[in-house]
């Protein structure tokens, strides 16, 4: 199931005259009556690498990089509420500016132990996966890559399907919220994993002479599920989250089966806790997974990743951040060049950031990144090889509603 718009806006022009004409006014949703509002953003930013491209054709500095959102919500009654955001995002070739429907829920909170959701649902991954489109929420421009993978964000942001949803009261310990949630992810034919199986079946085309044309490639997920835990104890700014996720999905050219990906599961740790000016969170992620090409197993381990970040605000509209993200593809090859393209299959990041709130409605962020490693598509981005160490600068206007 797909909602695909048939209207394509003007890239750059278009932001840049959005930002232009949208008033300074203090932020407030539009209130279009008692039981409905209407929120929306809009960002431009700018992207600047050293050394590899990054989301696409970044060496030479990009302005291919913004989102605009708008979102609906109805409280139909006390206890059922429709929901609903559309969202165009260009972020080089991993969001290449095309409108989708980022979710679309029909909830029932029967009580606060117990409620429902169907449509396009947010996953639980993390502390952050499911706020990762609301820029103004964060002091950063990108999350730590090792957990909220900027080339799998179409792809893993929500799946269509249910969920049921609590709060539990823990007495003098706090409170737990927790989510259950199955359906299926939705791949966009311009999505990244889509365009990276293309590759797949170019590569083995040349290697092999299978004569495959790519016409007909789609990528379909089998299944998602999982789980998650947010525990709020009753010290106050602290916050603690267990995060489980399964999944199973393959690429296909009729009955051929290019690529597939088996996830045993994905856990994510995660603590936050934040004191008068100062925060740090912490996250801790583990995955298990197969992925085979032509029948060929070309992964199967384990993945690692971990990052630490502190913020700092010495005055309420400032917030200066610095942060170390961890990532091996596999944990028992932490030393060695993988693949054709000598690869590095890990990432290491040290990174910068300063977000300042001009108003209650435009917030400007800036980050600096200096990277040892090349997962994460790094390959796709570089077909001629990736250099393993790299750095990357990035600038950001985002107005919000």
């Amino acid at each position: 199931m797909s909602f695909r718009c048939f209207f394509s806006v003007r890239p750059l022009s278009f932001s840049l005259l959005l930002l232009l004409i949208l008033p300074a006014r203090p932020a407030a949703a539009i209130d279009l009556g008692e039981r409905i509002q209407l929120h929306g953003f809009a960002t431009q930013g700018y992207l600047d690498t050293n050394g590899n491209d990054f989301l696409g054709d970044s060496k030479d500095g990009t302005f291919k990089f913004r989102e605009i959102g708008v979102n609906l919500n109805a409280q139909v009654t006390d206890k059922f509420r429709l929901g609903g955001q559309a969202l165009y995002c260009h972020f080089g070739e991993a969001s290449n500016g095309n409108v989708r429907t980022d979710w679309l829920v029909a909830e029932y909170h029967l009580t606060d132990p117990l409620g429902a959701r169907v449509g396009k649902i947010k996953m639980p991954m993390g502390l952050y996966n499911m706020e990762r489109d609301s820029d103004f929420l964060r002091p950063l421009i990108f999350l730590p890559q090792s957990i909220y993978d900027e080339t799998r964000r179409d792809s893993w942001q929500a799946h269509w399907g249910g969920e049921v949803y609590g709060n539990l009261p823990l007495g003098p310990w706090g409170d737990l919220d927790y989510q259950l949630f199955v359906g299926q992810i939705d791949y966009d034919d311009d999505s990244l994993a889509t365009l990276a199986a293309t590759e797949i079946v170019n590569r083995y085309n040349q290697l092999y002479a299978l004569n495959l044309t790519t016409d007909n490639l789609s990528r379909e997920n089998d299944y998602v599920y999982g789980a998650a835990l947010y525990y709020n104890p009753a010290l106050e700014g602290l916050r603690a989250a267990l995060t489980f996720l399964s999944l199973e999905d393959e690429a296909r050219i009729h009955a051929t089966r290019v690529s597939s990906l088996r996830v045993k599961g994905k856990v994510v740790a995660s603590l936050e806790y934040s004191w008068q000016r100062f925060s740090v969170a912490a996250e801790y992620s583990e995955t298990d997974r197969r992925q085979q090409q032509f029948s060929r197993t070309t992964l199967d381990g384990r993945s690692r990743a971990w990052y630490v970040l502190l913020s700092y605000s010495p005055i309420e509209t400032l917030t200066l951040s610095l942060f170390y993200d961890e990532y091996y593809r596999l944990i028992r090859n932490r030393h060695e060049a993988v693949g054709s393209r000598n690869l590095y299959p890990w990432r290491k990041d040290l990174a910068v950031a300063l977000r300042y709130d001009i108003s209650d409605n435009w917030t400007f962020k800036a980050e600096w990144h200096t990277i040892d490693g090349t997962a994460f598509y790094m390959g796709y981005f570089n077909p001629g090889g990736a250099e393993r160490y790299w750095q990357y600068g990035a600038l950001k206007l985002t107005f919000n509603f």
